[in-house]
């Protein structure tokens, strides 16, 4: 059994969302603020005690909408005022797909009403229906209102009132309603108690990490933590490699707390003794005897603690010592042995566990095997038993270790998230097609931690010299005024660059327009001759070699996938048909009567003062001795240079993904 897929309707920016899960791991990604550890709470929600919907996970353009619905029923003389006011105000809805094909039910049986044999799923719907006594609640709100606002008030103090009234009084409008449905027949259903719903799951959250400073009082031993937990477990839901351990330090302690007690008894007796010298106890009074309770347990619970010893023994080190990366792991492994005795303890219940951007601290190798870590875990300590891992990561090292089938990107759109399964990309080709862009993409992102996941606007570009140079031509244009009239320049955005070569950028189209990020692909224009594509200049040119611009202009041009572009056809492309989807391309362009074909003759061609090349000549860097990444390292670190000017057609491809925007808001 499973939790199969989760459907969210009007919770924070899940407006209308469906997030499909795996059976094991699933890794939601994305950019900050876009939802993802909503999907987590979500579910931590459903199954806490609250029964009513929090005014601040109700989303703001639904607020908006129960505004208006509140004041055109006060405003309403029809018969029927309500009737309207139901079907104006948007409600929250959660509704949770579990798949028991495995032929265990678990505690999901509560909620199977169709037993034919081929049905193998379990719905259950939790809605935020408007409360049977709303109208009472309107009522109320509309006398509080009237006693607060007068004739003379703003709009603007109106719309403040009733956002006030409406906080203070939101208990009284949703009623939390649990059915499970038919799903053979959706009209089908049968009303279900919280307690249901709580009993589903055995939930573990690891929360992402803020703070590892043991100095801080707030911040929790773990090691002592975890101590807490082995006093308080049977010796026979222990893990077998433990049990030894325990038996013995529990004869210690039992042994400690005898013998000891009776010692430290009689010295409390000698000094309480000495004291009735001072006039008390009375006569007639009860005789003290003191009695220390030793709690030799809870001094292991507090005072256990991590620490560094040296090679040989003979010295250690206070844990504050520890890296903090290995503080956070070291806190997940002892929570995640604490989960795996719970879900021994009961096997009917679904295990999730929850883990928030376990990345904290940790240094990129250790991100890169977290994942593996707690497969291996879970494998070792649970076995065959089905443990659903949901986690989020701002991390490019923890997402490109995880196959694409697992990843769910989360986006924002204007008051909204979007989820989708990179399961579902490719979405054109064949299958073979799609197999072999799916095995690049996994493969160079793994290689490269590309941060495509993370990032607002990305730039591919043809090698080494463009990566290095990019930073700087950014801010070069960004100081002569190219990127005007954005409230923020691209200087201050995130964007990535992404080196992937004029031969492989195609095999991204696809994938950034998915993702939907808006992407230039900066690239060489390579004119070359011939069969053999020998390399020449602009004036012999047939074609260019250049992969990312052949599988360019077939698309836009609308070609032939084996069809020969011609070099006069690449350099008509309109200034419309350099844009494609959410992706540009730029390429070298004519300057001062001289086509350059790759990035180093177009930086020497506009800059032909610094390199000494007079207005007739014409740049030749390949027919140099002079590696492309020390040019551009001496284009960057010799002050001789620093006035170079960009070429035009980065400098154009770069004024257009400056002037993009990403679909975001509140």
């Amino acid at each position: 059994m499973y939790l199969k897929e989760l459907h969210v309707e009007n919770y924070r920016l899940l407006k209308d969302v469906s997030i499909t899960l795996d059976k094991n791991l699933t890794l939601f990604v994305g950019k900050n603020n876009t939802g993802k550890t909503s999907l987590m709470e979500v579910i931590k929600f459903l199954i806490s005690n609250a029964t009513s919907l929090p005014f601040d996970d109700y989303p703001l353009d639904c607020r908006q909408e129960l505004y208006t619905a509140i004041v055109n029923y006060w405003n309403d003389t029809s018969e029927d005022p309500l009737l309207a006011f139901q079907h104006a105000v948007p409600v929250t809805k959660i509704t949770m797909t579990f798949d028991y094909s495995d032929g265990n039910l678990g505690n999901v049986a509560a909620f199977v009403i169709d037993l034919e044999e081929d049905v193998e799923e379990a719905i259950i719907k939790v809605s935020f229906d408007i409360s049977l006594g709303i109208k009472e609640t309107l009522a109320a709100c509309k006398t509080q209102f009237d006693a607060l606002i007068n004739a003379e008030a703003s709009d603007e103090q109106k719309k403040a009132c009733l956002q006030t009234i409406v906080r203070n009084n939101f208990d009284g409008f949703f009623k939390m309603n649990i059915v499970a449905v038919n799903p053979a027949n959706t009209e089908d259903i049968y009303e279900k108690k919280k307690a249901d719903l709580q009993n589903l799951f055995a939930l573990k959250v690891i929360h992402a990490e803020r703070n590892m400073d043991e100095s801080e009082a707030q911040n929790t031993n773990p090691l002592g933590q975890i101590m807490k937990a082995l006093f308080g477990t049977e010796m026979t839901e222990m893990e077998a490699g433990v049990q030894g351990a325990m038996q013995e330090l529990n004869t210690i302690v039992a042994d400690a707390n005898f013998n000891l007690q009776g010692q430290i008894n009689d010295h409390m007796a000698t000094i309480i003794e000495n004291m009735m010298h001072f006039g008390y106890p009375a006569a007639d009074d009860m005789t003290l005897r003191a009695h220390t309770n030793l709690a030799l347990e809870r001094r292991i619970i507090e005072e256990t603690v991590l620490t560094y010893v040296s090679r040989d023994a003979s010295e250690t080190l206070p844990g504050s010592h520890n890296g903090l990366g290995y503080k956070n792991l070291i806190k997940i492994s002892l929570e995640l042995h604490d989960f795996a005795r719970t879900i021994k303890r009961d096997l009917t219940k679904l295990p999730l566990l929850f883990i928030e951007e376990p990345e904290a601290h940790m240094h990129p190798q250790l991100q890169t095997t977290f994942v593996s870590f707690i497969e291996d875990f879970l494998t070792r300590e649970v076995g065959t038993n089905i443990v659903q891992v949901l986690m989020t990561t701002h991390s490019a090292h923890v997402a490109n270790t995880v196959k694409f089938e697992k990843i769910r990107y989360i986006q924002r759109h204007e008051n909204c998230a979007v989820c989708k399964a990179m399961a579902d990309f490719p979405t054109t080709g064949t299958a073979a097609e799609k197999a072999e862009r799916l095995e690049f993409l996994q493969k160079y992102m793994k290689l490269s931690y590309c941060d495509l996941y993370f990032c607002d606007k990305a730039i591919l570009v043809e090698g080494a010299s463009e990566r290095l140079l990019l930073p700087d031509m950014i801010r070069k244009c960004n100081e002569a005024g190219n990127f005007a009239g954005v409230s923020i320049p691209l200087t201050s955005q995130y964007y990535t660059i992404i080196e992937v070569g004029g031969a492989y950028a195609h095999n991204f189209y696809d994938f950034v327009d998915y993702l939907e990020i808006p992407t230039l692909i900066l690239t060489d224009i390579d004119f070359v001759k011939g069969s053999h594509n020998n390399a020449c200049p602009r004036n012999q040119a047939t074609k260019s070699s250049n992969g990312a611009i052949n599988t360019w202009c077939r698309r836009v041009l609308k070609l032939g996938n084996n069809k020969t572009v011609r070099i006069k056809r690449i350099l008509e492309l309109t200034e419309e048909q350099h844009t494609d989807g959410y992706r540009h391309l730029e390429f070298e362009k004519e300057e001062s009567n001289f086509h350059p074909r790759s990035l180093e003759d177009a930086i020497m061609n506009c800059n032909r003062v610094l390199f000494g090349i007079a207005d007739g000549a014409n740049p030749d860097f390949e027919g140099g001795k002079e590696k492309k990444t020390d040019f551009a390292i001496k284009l960057l670190v010799e002050n001789r240079y620093n006035g170079y000017i960009v070429p035009s057609y980065i400098r154009d491809g770069l004024i257009w993904l400056n002037g993009q925007t990403r679909t975001g808001g509140q």
